[in-house]
């Protein structure tokens, strides 16, 4: 099962020569077989940023990672457990996670709280966590700086995935090139605030905390809170945005400060410049929040909804949301079943004030909707539109410039089958 590499995987190979970060996987015993935890280690402690699920039912790993940025740590190392979600496990779930965080930490060399653990899988079921310890040790000493080795790690990160989910960008400021790479887990009960996923994001670039917490919200939400598979949330989203050059340049060192004479363009206290490095992580973020749509449970079809002309960001979001969420709407193109009122009626039910008069929808290539009334498509046509696998459904407003994209899939007898039989 190949990792899904999207962006530069070259540009990537040349940022693991400099050691930065070393990954590995292996089986601690969670899931009934197969790899089921994934590592990674920074070579020296890096700057750290999250955004966590807004489903107030939270694991006790969303709470211990939220202490950790709360008291704005340095971390070493993330450990992520698939099998298990370790939610609604009470004061004993909280006591797991920190036993595996302080485990990790006795093997690389730093404090328990400098350790990030995340965990995915059934919600409800004690992890007792004493049973894995003893795989800790040789996931720590196998740990090494490879795209092999990071591939292993996302495969180990999943559950109903259908393949690991990989992405690097490069982005240059003078003389220097900078990387931000990426990998996701998630494939159902995917849907904002966030959607259900882990994600692990590093880039080498010298970035503050509190810039690197800044850019990754406006990021988070117009790419991992802008998909949707199903409607759900999850206990346990969690997106984590690690600098390992913020971590050296809060501690002076002047090659990733940005001093007179290095070649590098940034900021009076020696962060790269902001939009640079926020347009490479949104790339990196969009191909993930893609690839989960693209593996969404039993998906057949990619659903780019494009809502123009609402009057506010928030309006036309929740015109998305709806149209994407709409069971009659995700089941009609499965079936690949023409059928644009699906549509229409959902963006009626939407809470949001339209003209229907100015309104216009277009499926694929062919406009469905114009002036308060459908119009003829010849059934070639719809059927050509309906058998895309990446289909674009664009409604246009004409109150505004405004201008959103959101992504879904289709709502497949598979996904009934998935979840149906998830726990047995």
């Amino acid at each position: 099962m190949a990792a899904m590499w999207m962006g530069n995987h070259a540009t990537f190979d040349t940022y693991l020569e400099n050691g930065d970060v070393a990954f590995s996987a292996g089986r601690l015993g969670i899931k009934r077989d197969g790899d089921d935890a994934a590592l990674f280690v920074f070579s020296e402690h890096a700057t750290y940023a999250g955004v966590f699920t807004t489903n107030v039912f939270k694991s006790a790993c969303v709470t211990s990672a939220m202490d950790r940025l709360r008291a704005q740590k340095k971390i070493k190392a993330v450990l992520i457990t698939s099998g298990n979600a370790n939610a609604g496990t009470g004061p004993a779930g909280r006591a797991d996670t920190e036993r595996l965080a302080a485990g990790v930490a006795g093997h690389v060399g730093c404090a328990a709280d400098e350790v990030v653990v995340l965990h995915t899988g059934v919600i409800g079921v004690p992890l007792r966590a004493e049973r894995w310890l003893g795989g800790l040790e040789g996931l720590c000493q196998l740990a090494a700086s490879t795209p092999e080795k990071l591939a292993d790690a996302a495969r180990a990160m999943m559950t109903t995935d259908t393949f690991p989910k990989v992405s690097a960008r490069a982005f240059q400021v003078g003389d220097t090139s900078y990387t931000v790479w990426g990998v996701a887990k998630g494939a159902g009960m995917i849907h904002p605030k966030l959607a259900t996923m882990l994600s692990v994001l590093v880039t080498d670039a010298p970035i503050s905390q509190r810039t690197l917490q800044r850019v990754l919200s406006r990021v988070v939400g117009q790419t991992f809170n802008r998909i949707s598979v199903d409607g759900d949330t999850s206990p346990n989203d969690s997106v984590l945005l690690f600098s390992t050059g913020g971590a050296r340049m809060e501690a002076g060192t002047a090659a990733f400060c940005g001093a007179k004479g290095t070649g590098v363009s940034g900021t009076d206290d020696g962060e790269v410049d902001e939009p640079l490095f926020e347009d490479a992580l949104r790339g990196v973020a969009q191909d993930l929040a893609h690839s989960i749509v693209r593996d969404g449970e039993g998906a057949t079809k990619f659903l780019e909804i494009v809502v123009r002309g609402a009057q506010s960001e928030a309006d036309a979001e929740r015109i998305a949301e709806t149209i994407a969420t709409s069971p009659l709407v995700k089941t009609a193109f499965f079936g690949e079943d023409f059928n644009p009122g699906r549509i229409i009626s959902a963006i009626g039910r939407a809470g949001v004030a339209v003209s229907f008069d100015r309104m216009r929808l277009t499926l694929g290539d062919q406009r469905v909707y114009d002036a308060g009334q459908f119009l003829v498509t010849a059934e070639s046509d719809a059927r050509r539109v309906m058998a895309m696998k990446e289909i674009p459904v664009v409604v246009e407003l004409g109150a505004s410039e405004v201008e959103i994209r959101y992504w879904t899939c289709d709502l497949t007898f598979d996904y009934v089958k998935i979840n149906a039989e998830y726990t047995t």
